[in-house]
């Protein structure tokens, strides 16, 4: 359901239902009842087949067993969890310190899983993989192995960052890679997998290869084991996870030269995947950039158009992306159904290495390079998502920011989102390197 084993919805969003005799007619989807009952979905008639059904999650909806109920009777069921939508305001974004990162990294691969767990509450593991110290300021970098995990806590809060043990580490060193979880909450996978895909090499040139390993909420079981590599060497992409399916776009090649693919891969049962389907090019190459998966179309916008160094460096002179890119998903398979296409440019002037948390009905762009740094202080900038539509980025907004709380202009950290139980969303900020002082950045900040 949902591309998921147990799926994590929100109330009012579309999902898709996969699976066997559900008729050529449509009949009739009951979730439970918040306060007791069912209450019965908004199906898409038009999109009701013997293979699947869409439809909305209604907004008196709550977790536990949802029933789907044929034109001739037939009663199916699943396990779902409903949360409830709240919306995030970007005006009262408080940043506030967390726990430091080990050493002072930059180019972490960070991805967060969720774990719903007993009497409806949700937590979150977030996992960090490899990094690179830099050399001599941002010339040369020093990959690194290692793997960290911090648990989240009520409010937005989380834990220490915990070494994993050398038997969980990357068998390679990697920088600059991307990094995805799949669970049971989130893909067809019966258990954890930790994914970190591309990044540079000790050598600085960016490799093809795809690690992984299993994890659970307060662990990373490992030891990471190659899985299948993307057709060829990428560091600076951007990795994001929907209903079972990993899209790998843009990012920078062996030599450092931005690039138009775009990768999807679907996750399977045991947890591998099942190949890297080539989709629709992007119109301009882009790296180091942001993008986001929504329903039923992706957005990528931002980065850097030139060759660049392991991590973009800092110096100004490379051309950075003011213009954005969007195309249409299937919700029911999950690859492209259109080519791209380009809108109205989202940002007001280029950016890249940059921080993007998708925060359900805003995404945000937390740092990066961009013209007027550091003369300004537009640290955090916020886009609108309306239905499937992303609109253009503005700011700053935020109660404050992370140079007030000592963090500096932050250039290349990394960021995850998850939420709570009642639907809250917050985030992380990991590292990066402070634009003012060229010194990389040990914190952590989150709201």
């Amino acid at each position: 359901m949902d591309g998921a084993i147990e799926p994590v919805l929100v109330r009012g969003q579309a999902f898709v239902l996969e699976g066997f005799g559900f008729g050529d007619l449509p009949g009739a989807l009951q979730f439970p009842r918040a306060g007791g009952g069912e209450t019965p979905a908004q199906v898409d008639s038009s999109a009701w087949s013997d293979l699947s059904v869409r439809a909305t999650v209604p907004d008196s909806a709550a977790s536990g067993t949802l029933a789907i109920v044929t034109t001739t009777g037939r009663r199916l069921t699943a396990v779902v969890r409903v949360l409830p939508r709240v919306d995030f305001d970007p005006g009262a974004l408080s940043w506030s310190s967390r726990p430091d990162f080990p050493r002072s990294p930059v180019g972490i691969a960070l991805a967060v899983a969720e774990f719903p767990g007993a009497a409806g509450t949700l937590s979150a593991t977030i996992y960090a993989a490899g990094g690179a110290e830099p050399i001599g300021g941002d010339s040369v970098m020093a990959p690194d192995s290692g793997i960290h995990i911090a648990r989240t806590a009520a409010g937005g809060a989380i834990g220490s960052w915990q070494r994993q043990p050398d038997n969980a580490a990357l068998p390679v060193r990697r920088a600059f890679a991307a990094a995805a979880v799949a669970t049971r909450y989130n893909s067809p996978s019966a258990g954890g997998v930790l994914y970190v895909i591309g990044g540079v090499d000790a050598a600085g040139r960016a490799q093809a290869g795809v690690l992984g390993a299993t994890v659970m909420a307060d662990a990373v079981v490992g030891p990471f084991v190659p899985l299948l590599p993307l057709p060829e060497p990428v560091a600076g992409a951007s990795a994001v996870v929907k209903r079972g399916r990993i899209y790998v776009i843009g990012g920078a090649d062996s030599v450092g030269r931005p690039l138009r693919r775009v990768l999807v891969a679907r996750v399977r049962a045991d947890g591998r995947l099942d190949g890297w389907y080539a989709q629709p090019s992007l119109p301009l190459a882009r790296a180091y950039g942001g993008a986001v998966v929504l329903d039923e179309r992706a957005a990528a916008f931002g980065g850097v158009a030139d060759s660049v160094p392991p991590g973009a460096g800092l110096d100004p002179t490379p051309t950075r992306l003011v213009t954005g890119d969007t195309a249409s998903i299937s919700l029911i398979s999950g690859f492209f159904a259109s080519g791209w296409g380009a809108g109205p440019p989202p940002l007001t002037e280029g950016r890249s290495q940059f921080a993007t948390l998708d925060l359900g009905n805003v995404v945000l762009a937390v740092g990066g390079m961009y013209g007027s740094a550091p003369a300004d202080t537009v640290e955090t900038i916020a886009a609108a998502v309306a239905g499937d539509s992303l609109g253009p980025f503005a700011g700053p907004v935020g109660l404050n920011t992370i140079a007030a709380l000592g963090g500096g202009m932050l250039v290349g950290p990394a960021g995850v989102t998850w939420r709570e139980a009642d639907g809250r969303r917050h985030a992380v900020i990991v590292g990066g390197m402070d634009l003012i002082t060229r010194q990389r950045r040990a914190g952590s900040w989150g709201f």
